[in-house]
């Protein structure tokens, strides 16, 4: 008899990175009363600069007022219940506040390194599939939903702005109204174009404005003034209604919002699939899977990751640097470069663009990418490069910004950021 897969993704504990894991247990490997675990744990936290969302901070200096503190805390809470569902750690007491490390745990501090948490990640990873199966789930579901275009989700995300309507031309419910209409064909454009779906979002739009109403963000009435006080909090009910009926009427996920988030991310962190919110020339997220599930064999460039009771195999894209690889990764990148390039009008691109299309194209992870681009450069400073030639610089290094989070990977190449791009042809 064929044993049944049970999926549990809304059973996921409310944090996004496998670091979380690794410094809870060096927290634990030192210490064994909680305070002090927490204490630790809130030091390393900010050594690796791990935010509350799915973004890296770039400051480690804050201040540690009383409501911050919670909030780590209680993901200090989250961290630990998931670690215990693992049988990493134990408790030492039934009701004592002390921790110990189960071997398992050593097993996994055993395989970190310090800059590379690879194989950690994916140890972590099997413990995770063998609890909940979630991404058995979540592939599954990708695969159902986007059979044409290997398994690709999109989820549109327009502001008005990005629409033509300026914050202050919103003056009465009717301009409202007139956002959503746009909206809505927008994104039937976009089901369309990418899902290769006609449908109507008609009926859900007027449920949405109905729900609007109903939470008084705005009026019944088309010539009442609205409040632009809540304009923030009427942009982000529009954004989570429309991603809510993607999820669940367009993609068949029964669970949570922030469910699907944390797996998504996660999942990007071990090269199961990506997720990215700045595909270029796409307003909104884009997930799509890097790995597929079978029971046959496939070729050399995937690789088993987790093997099922029923005897399906968790196989994840991982092409070796080969010749033949390397001629069909430097063609992506001339491809991506000059497509970048198009619409930006500049010699000079944003790499980060250009990796969002090739790890699109190629169904590779950034880190790949990171590596490819790398041998790459090489082989162009070397002059072994038949047909192009590739210069990377960098513009403007993150803590040179104002931003607050790390919201894309650096791309490093001989140890140094990089985050610019031009290519030449050689005659």
């Amino acid at each position: 008899m064929e044993k049944l897969i049970v999926s549990k993704p809304q059973s996921v504990k409310r944090f996004y990175f496998f670091e979380y894991f690794y410094v809870l247990l060096k927290s634990i490997q030192l210490y064994s009363n909680e305070d002090e675990i927490f204490d630790h744990f809130m030091e390393l936290k900010h050594e690796y600069k791990l935010g509350e969302s799915k973004y890296k901070k770039l400051a480690i200096g804050e201040s540690f007022t009383a409501p911050r503190m919670a909030r780590y805390r209680y993901t200090f809470d989250q961290v630990l219940s998931e670690t215990l569902e693992y049988k990493l750690i134990k408790k030492r007491g039934r009701n004592a506040k002390e921790y110990t490390l189960q071997p398992s745990g050593e097993d996994a501090l055993k395989l970190a390194k310090q800059e590379d948490l690879v194989e950690f990640n994916r140890y972590i990873f099997k413990l995770m599939e063998n609890k909940y199966s979630a991404f058995h789930y979540f592939l599954n579901m990708c695969y159902k939903a986007n059979t044409e275009k290997s398994g690709l989700l999109i989820f549109p995300i327009y502001s008005p702005l990005s629409l033509g309507f300026e914050r202050n031309s919103l003056k009465t419910s009717k301009d409202i109204h007139q956002y959503l209409n746009s909206l809505q064909r927008k994104m039937e454009q976009d089901i369309e174009l990418h899902l290769g779906k006609k449908v109507s979002l008609k009926d859900n739009n007027k449920d949405l404005a109905i729900r609007l109403i109903d939470g008084e963000l705005i009026s019944k009435i088309a010539s009442d003034p609205f409040d632009g006080e809540k304009f923030n909090a009427l942009v982000k009910r529009v954004r989570d209604f429309w991603i809510s009926h993607f999820l669940k009427e367009l993609y068949g996920y029964q669970y949570s919002n922030t469910s699907f988030e944390i797996w998504a991310y996660r999942g990007k962190q071990v090269g199961v699939l990506n997720a990215t919110e700045f595909y270029p020339n796409f307003n909104g997220k884009v997930v799509y899977p890097l790995s597929i599930l079978t029971k046959s064999s496939a070729s050399r460039d995937f690789h088993k990751l987790y093997e099922y009771l029923d005897g399906t195999q968790l196989l994840i894209h991982e092409p070796s640097w080969n010749d033949s690889f390397q001629e069909k990764f430097i063609d992506a990148l001339f491809n991506a470069y000059f497509d970048v390039r198009e619409s930006a009008r500049s010699y000079f691109v944003n790499l980060f663009s250009v990796r969002e299309i090739v790890c699109y194209n190629m169904k590779i992870t950034e880190s790949l990418f990171d590596e490819f681009i790398g041998n790459t450069y090489k082989l162009s400073l070397n002059r072994k490069l038949k047909r192009i030639r590739i210069s990377l610089e960098v513009d403007k290094l993150p803590e040179e910004t104002n931003a607050i989070y790390l919201k894309r990977t650096p791309v490093m190449v001989d140890d140094r950021f990089r985050n610019i791009i031009a290519i030449d042809r050689i005659s």
